[in-house]
């Protein structure tokens, strides 16, 4: 990462890493370590040249959600974002840190 001048990581994350749920506990495992991780890399990082961010994203109309309560996600689904529209929203951040 560093054969540039600067680098930016971005993390997408979800409210499962501030707050748990019922029967997802690997899951927000996973999310709250990236929060710390993130926590880390905005520390040590820059000192590479690195910069690090965490966007805490909305819901994701994912199968994860479909599997995990099917009568919210129908509920939700007109609401949530398409994993499309993350990308977008990842891009337009590394635009606006480079």
């Amino acid at each position: 990462m560093n054969e540039r001048d600067s680098e930016v990581i971005i993390n997408a994350n979800s409210g499962a890493g501030k707050v748990g749920f019922t029967n997802l506990s690997f899951y927000c495992t996973i999310k709250f370590g990236l929060g710390g991780l993130n926590e880390n890399l905005v520390f040590e990082a820059p000192a590479n040249n690195i910069r690090a961010m965490t966007k805490f994203l909305r819901q994701i109309a994912t199968q994860i959600g479909q599997n995990y309560d099917f009568n919210c996600y129908e509920r939700n689904k007109n609401e949530m974002f398409s994993p499309g529209k993350v990308a977008a929203k990842i891009i337009e951040m590394i635009s606006v840190a480079i």
